[in-house]
């Protein structure tokens, strides 16, 4: 439970279930279904179109399964390069990275986990012992509590471990 008494569990998904919903499922359609249906439809429509009405490719490719698994052979590499490429080697990455980050409400408030956590509590508490020893006052049985519970949670998570998650997170 934070400082405020709200114990974190609600980041409003229960009033913007339709919007998460809508979000999943532009995900699944585009990522997924579109993508599938897009290289069927592309490999289909050059070959019947392009292949089947050149005897010169006709040679090359006699049939469609193996027109199909030279253009995966030679195109599944190609695209992983040409991804490559576009995350590392050029703006257009970082451009998109920049217009997410404008429009993550998360840059402008605390993000659920480890911040939210962890660093939030660490920092408050921190700054709040620094107050305090610069007044000369002594810390009490409890503020040493907290401490040490802060320090073995940075420890759990240096060490590779995974804070508990929101119940509303569940299935994500």
């Amino acid at each position: 439970m934070s400082r405020d008494g709200n114990d974190g569990g609600s980041h409003g998904a229960n009033k913007s279930m339709p919007f998460r919903s809508w979000y999943y499922f532009r995900t699944g359609y585009a990522e997924y279904y579109i993508f599938l249906i897009g290289l069927a439809n592309t490999l289909t429509v050059t070959f019947y179109l392009a292949v089947d009405n050149y005897p010169e490719l006709q040679s090359m490719f006699p049939t469609f399964t193996s027109y199909v698994a030279t253009v995966l052979i030679i195109g599944f590499p190609l695209m992983v390069f040409l991804g490559y490429l576009h995350i590392r080697r050029s703006s257009a990455y970082r451009s998109q990275l920049e217009i997410d980050v404008e429009a993550n409400p998360y840059v402008y408030k605390l993000p659920p986990g480890t911040h939210k956590e962890a660093l939030a509590p660490f920092l408050y508490e921190t700054l709040g012992l620094l107050k305090r020893m610069d007044a000369g006052e002594e810390l009490n049985p409890d503020e040493i509590l907290k401490i040490k519970n802060l320090i073995k949670t940075f420890g759990f998570l240096s060490d590779g471990g995974i804070l508990k998650r929101p119940s509303n997170f569940e299935g994500i």
